[in-house]
This record gives structure tokens, sequence and C-alpha cells, in this order.
């Protein structure tokens, strides 16, 4: 589930404002270092100081500093193509874009609309523009909404977690495992979605309400006193700090309702805080904490989920940042340590889990008819769980301690604007000292998506 939400952007992100529409990415088998690109720059702009009206280097210059992240100097140069011509309807479109990603929307737009002005502006020149132009309808709307959803098939060749061997462990003593817990492979059909929503108070900080709504449910073909269903809400405020580097703190309130086997199994009540920290280089950190009061439900099927009732803390780190030597690479990342108590004491533990991904961005095909990079995203995690104490019912001896690798792989493809298709392929190895929990996963899903 949560290699999903990754995908779908869920969470507590820092989001003011929808992002902009994604310009496909063409990658060079040889990008250039920032090196390079700083001599390039640095030869072109003296051409342009002995040639000012040499609009190729200047159009070249621009290019240049947007690659570097420069765009003051990028706009600088484009404005100054318009001052010995202004009859130039893509460099008004570059200046829009360029003012766009800098947030300053009604600049963007006064650009944009200069663009569109002109009767001999091509027709793609004009299709940019609208979608340009309606995205900051949306950013400087006092409701903003972003929305996610996927509906799919996975199939896991060991759906009921069932251990790597029938020889278990029970009251202290070896035993087979009954067949109705083997590992078990299995299809199911699962949908997902996401939303988010952001009210601008308009009170020219940039403060406002930050609500996510994520809906979750995943019906199995055979075990399906495994059927899922998550239904999960966090709000709050979204406060500036008038900070360039810590920008904002956003506490926030969550719940969320678990049904497993189509019977309640969880709700989950609490609150927790996290700061938007914007470093140079495109680096963006989010360091948050949790409380969560978890109340688990006894059913048919699992008659004794209520010892796993108490409190959970999650303290966490998410990070994010383009990475300079391959255009359309960058790293993604994610940290985080709960602390969970138990009724049942041996249900009670410790995790600390490492999640590492690698997105990269570029062109869709031809064939796809989109705007909107493709991207496919490597990634890597670990997490080490020790259990506070023996569980008698298991082996009275032996305090369990679990660690898993998982690895795996996401490719999210755009066909047709909104609509695409994500296909995730993942591994997952749990080892522990008892033999009831090792297990083995490999998995793998996918299905059509949509976005807003």
């Amino acid at each position: 589930v949560f290699a999903w939400l990754a995908l779908a952007g869920a969470g507590s992100a820092y989001a003011q404002a929808p992002p902009a529409p994604v310009v496909p990415v063409v990658a060079s088998p040889t990008p250039p270092s920032e090196a390079d690109l700083r001599a390039r720059a640095d030869l072109l702009f003296k051409r342009m100081l002995v040639a000012p009206n040499d609009l190729d280097a200047t159009f070249r210059f621009s290019e240049i500093e947007t690659k570097l992240g420069d765009y003051e100097a990028a706009i600088g140069a484009l404005e100054r193509m318009l001052f010995y011509n202004p009859n130039l309807p893509r460099v008004k479109l570059e200046l829009g874009l360029l003012y766009f990603r800098l947030h300053s929307y009604e600049m963007a737009r006064s650009y944009f609309e200069a663009a569109i002005a002109s009767p001999d502006t091509p027709q793609d020149v004009r299709d940019e523009v609208t979608k340009f132009l309606a995205a900051i309808d949306r950013g400087v709307a006092d409701n903003q909404f972003a929305f996610f959803a996927q509906l799919g098939l996975r199939h896991q060749t060991n759906a009921n977690a069932g251990p790597d061997s029938l020889v278990v462990r029970a009251l202290g003593q070896d035993a087979v495992l009954s067949s109705q817990f083997k590992r078990t492979p299995d299809w199911n059909a699962f949908g997902i979605s996401t939303l988010h929503h952001f009210y601008d108070f308009n009170n020219q900080r940039g403060d406002g309400w930050e609500s996510d709504l994520t809906l979750y449910y995943a019906r199995q073909f055979k075990v399906r006193r495994l059927d899922l269903g998550l239904l999960e809400l966090t709000t709050g405020p979204r406060l500036a700090l008038g900070n360039p580097i810590v920008t904002s703190i956003h506490p926030y309130a969550i719940g969320n309702f678990v049904t497993l086997g189509d019977r309640d199994y969880l709700g989950t009540l609490g609150a927790g805080a996290s700061v938007h920290v914007q470093l140079p280089f495109g680096i963006a950190l989010d360091p948050g904490a949790e409380y969560r009061n978890r109340d688990f439900r006894n059913s048919k099927e699992y008659p004794n989920a209520t010892g796993q009732t108490g409190h959970q803390l999650v303290g966490y780190l998410t990070g994010s940042g383009p990475l300079p030597f391959i255009w359309g690479l960058s790293w993604q990342g994610r940290i985080a340590f709960v602390k969970d108590t138990a009724s049942y004491h041996p249900y009670a533990y410790d995790d600390v889990s490492v999640d590492f991904s690698l997105p990269y961005a570029f062109a869709a095909p031809a064939f796809a008819q989109a705007r909107r990079a493709w991207t496919v995203a490597p990634f890597i995690g670990y997490s080490h769980t020790p259990y506070r104490e023996p569980d008698p019912i298991v082996d009275p001896t032996v305090t369990r301690l679990d660690r898993q690798w998982r690895v795996g792989t996401t490719l999210d493809m755009s066909f047709f604007e909104n609509f695409g298709f994500a296909v995730q392929v993942q591994y997952l190895h749990t080892q522990s000292s008892v033999s009831n929990f090792r297990t083995r996963d490999f998995i793998v899903s996918g299905g059509p998506t949509v976005r807003f």
C-alpha cells in the first residue's frame, strides 16, 4: 500500500499550489557537467556584450541558465530579446514558463497572454499557453485541488506472508505449520485514490489549510481473509514562517479506518506536525513527528487482534532533490522511527526504516501523445524491527527481531495528458530470529492511472 501511496504523492508534503505541468526531459547520452554549462554560459554572455542583437546567442544563454536553475538570468536574457524584436511568441512563452516556476503568476500570465495575442502565433504555442493559464487559475484560486487514482491487478508469490519453512515454533517447540497458513500465491484487484486540497487564506503570507484524503481497497482472488481496505484523512493549517530556508510548518490531525477480511480491524486517531525546509540546489526536506492511538478489533479470522491495541510514536524525515550530473535524474528518501506499544506486550516493537529511490524522468515516446514525462524509479529499503519481549505462545526463550530488505522499481507512464499506466515490480525478504516470520515475496502490479 505504502509503495503505491508514494507513487500517488500522498502525505503531508508541502504543496501550496498545484505543480507546473511537467515539461518532457530529453536525456543526453553524455550530458555536460555543471562546470561545462557554466563555461558555455560565460562565453555566450561575452558574445552578448559584443553583439547585443545576436538573438541566437541570447536564446542559447537563456537555455543554459534555465538548466543551471538561474531563472533570473534567463529572464533577463529573454527580455533583452524582446527589446530587439517584440514579435517573438515563443520567447514570451518561455518567459511565462520562467515566471511560473518562480511562482510569479501575474507576470507569467501577462507573458502568456502576450504570446497568444498575435494572430500569427503557432497553434502549439497556443495549446501550451492554454494549459499554463489553467494551472495559474488553479494556483491563485482559494481552493486548490490535486487528484490521483489507479485501478489495477497485483500478483504476489506469498500473498499471506507465509513462512519459508513449514517447520515453525509453537510453545517453544518445533511444530509443522497447518496448510491453511503456508505461503500462498494469489492475485488481487486494487483501487487507490488520493485527494489533496489546499485552501489559501489570501493573507499574502502563503498561509492556508491543507488536507489529504486516501482511499484504498484490495480484493483477493483466493485468500479472502486478506481483503484490505483503508480510509485515511490528515488535515491542518499550513503556516508560513517567513524564513527562506525553514519556510512553513504544518500541524495536522490524522485519522484512519482499516478493514481486513471485510471486517473492522483498526481505527486510529492522532496528530502530528511537519516543517518544510528548502535548501540550495533544489533540495527539499520535511522532518516531522506523529502520535497515533491505535484501536484494534477482534473478528472471526483475527480473534487476537486487540492484543495490538496501543500507542504509536513516529518520527520521520523525507527529502528530495535533483542530481545535476544526469538531466532528469533526482533522488527521494525517507527515514522513519516508530515506537509501538501494545496491550499484549510481545506485540510491542520499535522500528527503524530507510527507503531510497532514484526517479529518472525522460521524454515520452511519440506514440504516447503526452507532454508529461515518463518516470522510472528504482528503489531500495530496509527495516530493523526488534520486539519488546518473547511471545510465550511462539517461543518463550527468543525475542523476535525482524530485518526486512525490499527492492524494486516503478514505471509511471502518461498517455493523453492526464491519463497513464503505472507498473511496479518489488521483492521483499524478511529475516527473523523466529522462523515463523522468515518470508519472501515477489510482487508485480500495475494498472491505468489518472491525475488532475
